[in-house]
């Protein structure tokens, strides 16, 4: 495939920034040091080494629930029957990338590999070049193997759930994005751009729509610029956006360019900053705030020009209509964004979060939920698959017949999201 040219990229670059920049611009360390950093980052390595010892699949996906004491097998085939495997395997590798971004921690480049194999067969194992999958792994003999899975013709016992969705698509290009910009492993980084430019292309192709294996529409896979063909949809724009700019940072394929110029044309960039924050729902339901707020974060990331710009501002009002509501993954989102305004509020209200947030993993059965009017603190709200998904309204009471779930078990690689990426943002430093 012809490449851009060098005087072509450097030239684009004052617009778009095509060309792809390793790292991230990061504050200045701050001048007195918060003793309470040290605390988080004794916590991170914590959580960090049980999350892989506990938590990841042969295959290199994260498991985010399953069977309590899982083995390998287990392990493999729970994390195959679960929808959203893709976009927090793709979470818990951009967090992974961001450790290894700070620390140059050996084991955190391990587990980068060990995550991008992950991806890679999340597509690999449809069998069509940049189809992506729900989920993978292999069906345990005699169990339900679960929802849409499907046998991969690469063998072996292994499976993918087919259906991938807009926020399967966003948490897995967030967790590519990320490898390629904090990892210099090359191996890695050979494996980001390969997986980023065959998802984009095949997007793209498909007239900006997420695909199955067959090229029908997938049920969650419809992406447009446009809202009842009238209004800008900038949800859509920034996923669709995200998947294309990450690309063409890494691929730098010159039919990259010429798509985005294509969708740039057609108004997309335009929509990114619709987000539509004055309707009440758009700022209540955390799912999709956080899908959208990891795209916007990738074209922040990617583009110093007119995306880049109206990404960034999409994110501060998200900022400015979530304040105090104690969202870690909103805030480390942010702040590795590179937004600047706000920044010291943002920084004491993650630590805040994460020093609140408890650490357990499994969840309760016997308790009741209930909605209070104002936001819950952390250590009151329910143990949930991603803190960061629930509402912040939601308060979990004990009741007397209150136990621990003797069955399954959760993950808090949402806690390590939201601090490896403020760490790589230059917050929450504990110091040498």
């Amino acid at each position: 495939m012809r490449r851009i040219p060098r005087l072509a990229l450097l030239a684009f670059a004052l617009t778009a920034a095509a060309g792809p920049s390793r790292g991230v611009v990061r504050a200045d360390a701050p001048a007195v040091l918060d003793p309470r950093d040290r605390l988080l980052a004794e916590r991170a390595l914590r959580l960090g080494r049980a999350t892989v010892a506990r938590h990841v699949t042969p295959e290199g996906v994260l498991a985010y629930e399953h069977r309590r004491d899982a083995t390998p097998a287990e392990l493999s085939a729970d994390a195959l029957k679960k929808a959203d495997t893709g976009i927090w395997t793709g979470c818990y590798a951009a967090s992974a990338a961001c450790r290894y971004y700070v620390t140059k921690d050996p084991e955190a480049l391990a587990l980068c590999k060990r995550l991008a194999a992950g991806l890679d067969l999340l597509s690999r194992a449809t069998g069509v070049e940049g189809c992506i999958s729900r989920a993978v792994g292999r069906p345990i003999p005699g169990e339900d193997p679960g929802t849409d899975v499907v046998a991969s013709p690469l063998g072996g016992g292994l499976a993918y759930r087919n259906d991938p969705s807009r926020d399967t698509l966003t948490g897995v290009v967030l967790g590519w994005d990320c490898l390629a910009r904090f990892c210099d492993d090359p191996e890695v980084g050979a494996y980001a751009a390969r997986n980023l430019g065959a998802i984009a292309r095949r997007l793209y192709a498909g007239k900006m729509h997420l695909r199955d294996v067959d090229g029908k529409t997938t049920k969650y896979g419809e992406l447009s610029a446009k809202a009842a063909l009238v209004f800008e949809n900038g949800m859509h724009a920034s996923i669709g956006l995200a998947t294309m700019r990450s690309a063409l940072a890494w691929d730098r394929g010159d039919d990259l360019l010429g798509a985005w110029k294509h969708l740039d044309k057609g108004g997309w960039v335009d929509a990114l900053d619709a987000q539509y924050t004055w309707l009440p729902a758009k700022v209540t339901h955390s799912s999709n705030m956080n899908m959208v707020q990891m795209a916007l974060t990738v074209i922040a990331l990617e583009d110093v020009g007119k995306s880049g710009k109206y990404a960034r501002a999409a994110l501060r009002d998200f900022r400015h209509k979530t304040r105090g509501r104690h969202n870690g993954g909103y805030l480390a989102l942010y702040l590795l964004s590179g937004n600047a305004i706000d920044r010291d509020d943002v920084v004491d209200e993650l630590r805040a979060t994460l020093l609140e947030m408890p650490p357990d993993e499994i969840p309760w059965v016997g308790s009741q939920i209930v909605d209070r009017s104002g936001y819950v603190p952390m250590e009151r709200r329910p143990v949930n698959v991603w803190a960061w998904k629930l509402e912040p309204d939601k308060e979990e009471l004990l009741t007397p017949d209150a136990v621990r779930d003797p069955k399954r078990t959760f993950t808090r690689a949402d806690w390590l999201f939201a601090y490896w990426l403020a760490r790589a943002a230059g917050a929450l430093d504990p110091g040498p």
